[in-house]
């Protein structure tokens, strides 16, 4: 007698990040629920099947009451191809025959490049004629005489 367990729960994805750049390892694994016969996993990236050199596995675990819980790993190094629009969305599905269908997805982030922070630029406007360089140079010229005097006056007074 064939005795048909489905699984009671979807697969799971596990071992992802958040974010990725170009050229840093995906590696995550998807896992079915309990179930009789095994399920079958697969993985897409972005809705395309993976290719089969991505896949590591799949391993089979059984338990002692017969049910049978899969393991399929998916290990690439990203490209630029691998991102839509800045995200790169990962999908694994686990079915059985025609009678299971369930999958899982999982939406990541490219790593967004880091805006230079902003140039504060402040005005420091050279003087705009000949004449306000004149003005600003005998303004130097009446303090320098100012404190000259100064200091001369008491040498004067002691005569």
């Amino acid at each position: 007698m064939l005795t048909v367990a489905l699984p009671e729960e979807g697969p799971r994805i596990s071992g992802g990040k958040p974010r990725y750049q170009i050229g840093d390892k995906v590696k995550v694994n998807c896992t079915s629920g309990l179930s009789k016969p095994a399920a079958q996993l697969s993985w897409y990236i972005n809705g395309e099947p993976a290719k089969d050199s991505y896949f590591r596995g799949p391993y089979e675990e059984e338990t002692r009451d017969g049910l049978v819980r899969t393991t399929l790993g998916l290990e690439f190094r990203i490209e630029r191809r691998h991102f839509r629009k800045g995200d790169l969305k990962l999908k694994c599905l686990a079915s059985i025959g025609t009678v299971y269908w369930n999958s899982n997805e999982e939406s990541v982030e490219g790593e967004r490049p880091q805006r230079p922070p902003a140039l504060e630029v402040k005005d420091t406007k050279p003087p705009t004629s000949r004449a306000d360089r004149v003005l600003d140079s005998k303004w130097i010229l009446t303090i320098f005489l100012g404190i000259h005097v100064l200091i001369a006056m008491p040498l004067l007074a002691t005569r």
